[in-house]
C-alpha cells in the first residue's frame, strides 16, 4: 500500500473498533445462553418440597377402662357419738343440732318453761274494739329438751324400725373389677412435612429424606353400668316412744296455721314436729358384694403431636404427575384427660342418687414411639406448587391413666387415612 493511503487506512480501523467489539461479544454471550438452555444439566432443580394439609384417620386407637364402679358418699364423714351434739349429715337425711331459740326465751335470756304438754306460746299485743291494747296468743310450739332435737329429717319409710328408730345412712360403692371398652372414632389433624431431594437412581426418580410433624386428637367415650360392691353405715336414732311422722319428713316444714282464742290466724305458728334423740343409740355397718348397679360415663380426651422422620423415593410419572413413597420412625407426645361420671340410687332412700363430682377428672401425658408410612401423588400447577393428596399409615404405642382406682388403657395403635394440601417447592 502506498504510504500516502496508509495513514488514513488506520483511521478508519480506530473508529470502526467500538462498533465490531460489541457486535463479537453480543454473538459470543448468545452462543453460551442457547447452549445453557439446551443442556439440561445447567438448569437448578428444586431440591427442598414442603407440603400444609391436613390429615383424616379411619381410627384413633382403642381405650380399656378398668375398675369401674367407685362412687363415694359424697359427703363429710358423719362425726361419731363421742363428738356429741353436732349436725350429722347422711345421704338418707340430716339430724342437725338443736338449742333453746329466741322466741323461747325470757327477758333475762332464759329458756321459758314448757307446760305440760312439753310446748312453749308466743303472744303479742293488739287493740281492741274500746282501743285498749290486748294482749293475745300468736303461735305455740314444741318446747327444746337437752338431748332431743328437732330439726331433722328423713328420705323413706324404709329407715323405720321395728322398734322404733329411724336409720340415717352413708353409702358407697366400690369396684368389682367393672370393666368397659370402645374404638375412639376415626380424628382430624393438621399435617406439615418437608422433603429433601438428595440424589438420583435415574433420570426420573430420585431419593430423599422426609420429616413431618402432624397433630391429631383423641375423643373416646362411652356409658354403661357395672355391678359393684355396697357398704353401708347406718347410725339409729330414738323417737322416744313417738311414732314415726310420714316419710319423707322434714321438721322445717312442720308447721301449720295458728288459730288463737279471738279467731286470729296467725300462718306457720303451730308447730307440729317430732323431736328425735341428738346422738345415735347404736351404729351397724355392712359390706354387700354385688349390692349395687352403678351407671357410668366415662371418658378420655386428648390429642397427640406426632413427629415423623425417614427416608424417601419420589417418581416422575409425566410431566406434572408424581409419586412418592416413604417410610420410618415416628415419637407421639400425647396429653389426655380422664373424666368420669357415675352414679347408683341409694337404698332405703326414696330414690336417692349418689354421685361422683361433676365430672371427676385427671390428667396425664406420655412420649409413645412407633412407625409410619405414607404413599402420595402429586399434582404440579406449576414449576413451583401443586397439590398433592395420598395415604398414611402410623403404629405407635399404650399408656395407662389412673382416676381414684380407676384405669384406662390408651392403645392409639395401627391407624390409617388420608392426607392431602399444597406443596411448595424451593
Amino acid at each position: 500500500m502506498p504510504s500516502r493511503l496508509f495513514k488514513p487506512a488506520v483511521i478508519l480501523a480506530l473508529l470502526t473498533l467500538p462498533v465490531t467489539l460489541p457486535a463479537q461479544t453480543s454473538s459470543s454471550e448468545e452462543e453460551r445462553l442457547q447452549k445453557l438452555l439446551t443442556d439440561s444439566t445447567q438448569w437448578y432443580v428444586p431440591k427442598t418440597t414442603v407440603s400444609i394439609g391436613f390429615r383424616l384417620l379411619t381410627s384413633g386407637g382403642n381405650v380399656r377402662y378398668g375398675n369401674l364402679g367407685r362412687v363415694d358418699s359424697g359427703l363429710e364423714a358423719v362425726a361419731p357419738a363421742s363428738a356429741g351434739v353436732v349436725t350429722r349429715i347422711y345421704n338418707n337425711g340430716i339430724v342437725g343440732a338443736d338449742a333453746v331459740r329466741a322466741s323461747e326465751k325470757d327477758a333475762n335470756g332464759n329458756q321459758i318453761p314448757p307446760d305440760v304438754n312439753g310446748r312453749y306460746q308466743t303472744f303479742g299485743t293488739t287493740t281492741a274494739a274500746d282501743g285498749s291494747t290486748i294482749t293475745v296468743q300468736t303461735g305455740d310450739y314444741r318446747s327444746y329438751v337437752a338431748g332431743l332435737t328437732r330439726n331433722w329429717n328423713y328420705a323413706s319409710a324404709d329407715q323405720v324400725t321395728a322398734d322404733g328408730r329411724i336409720g340415717f345412712s352413708t353409702y358407697r360403692a366400690t369396684s368389682n373389677g367393672g370393666s368397659a371398652m370402645k374404638d375412639t372414632a376415626g380424628s382430624g389433624g393438621v399435617d406439615f412435612q418437608v422433603t429433601r431431594a438428595l440424589g438420583k437412581f435415574s433420570s426420573h426418580t430420585e431419593w430423599g429424606l422426609t420429616a413431618g410433624i402432624a397433630l391429631n386428637g383423641i375423643n373416646n367415650k362411652t356409658s354403661g353400668t357395672v355391678v359393684s360392691t355396697l357398704h353401708t353405715n347406718t347410725d339409729y336414732y330414738s323417737l322416744n316412744g313417738q311414732p314415726a311422722p310420714t316419710a319423707p319428713y322434714d321438721s322445717t316444714t312442720a308447721l301449720t296455721d295458728f288459730t288463737n282464742s279471738q279467731g286470729t290466724v296467725f300462718p306457720s305458728s303451730l308447730e307440729t314436729s317430732v323431736p328425735l334423740a341428738a346422738l345415735p343409740g347404736s351404729s351397724t355397718s355392712s359390706e354387700v358384694v354385688g349390692g349395687t348397679t352403678v351407671n357410668g360415663n366415662w371418658q378420655i380426651k386428648g390429642a397427640y403431636f406426632l413427629m415423623r422422620i425417614g427416608p424417601s423415593v419420589r417418581a416422575q410419572l409425566t410431566q406434572r404427575l408424581g409419586l412418592s413413597a416413604s417410610l420410618g420412625v415416628a415419637g407421639a407426645y400425647s396429653g389426655s384427660t380422664y373424666s368420669v361420671i357415675e352414679t347408683f340410687v341409694a337404698p332405703d332412700s326414696n330414690g336417692v342418687v349418689i354421685s361422683t363430682p361433676d365430672p371427676e377428672k385427671s390428667s396425664t401425658s406420655e412420649f409413645l414411639t412407633g412407625y409410619y408410612a405414607d404413599l402420595n401423588l402429586d399434582w404440579a400447577v406449576s414449576e413451583r406448587t401443586g397439590f398433592f393428596g395420598g395415604l398414611s399409615a402410623q403404629q405407635l404405642g399404650d399408656y395407662d391413666q389412673v382416676l381414684n382406682g380407676r384405669t384406662a388403657h390408651i392403645d392409639l395403635g395401627n391407624s390409617v387415612g388420608i392426607r392431602g394440601g399444597i406443596s411448595i417447592k424451593f
